[in-house]
């Protein structure tokens, strides 16, 4: 499926950024199940309910990283192709990753 794309210029590193106009189904599942497999929870031994206890420090990160990583197709610098990982996300200076992040497709609106 060849789904529409949008350029974005980032300017401290220079590189144009290629992001996808909307996420796929996958896409979302695999953002929201980040955060659902973060979730932890405590067995009480004497009912045997179970106890909700919160969430893991670092899903929130990871749900950015996943999200960033599933809408950008591909970053390029110069005539350079780079796939995106988190690795690279990493190395992006923090207002061009600012810059991806706010670009990305509105992960609860449906492809018209």
């Amino acid at each position: 499926m060849n789904r529409p794309t949008k350029k974005i210029e980032l300017p401290i590193s220079g590189m144009t950024a290629i992001i996808y106009d909307y996420y796929l189904r996958g896409d979302r599942k695999e953002i929201e199940q980040i955060m659902l497999n973060s979730a932890e929870f405590k067995l009480d031994q004497k009912t045997g309910k179970s106890e909700y206890m919160g969430l893991t420090g670092n899903y929130k990160t990871e749900m950015e990283d996943k999200a960033v990583l599933l809408a950008v197709k591909e970053l390029n610098d110069g005539d350079k192709t780079i796939k995106p990982t988190v690795k690279v996300l990493d190395q992006l200076p923090a207002e061009d990753f600012d810059m991806l992040r706010d670009a990305l497709p509105d992960s609860r609106s449906k492809k018209k």
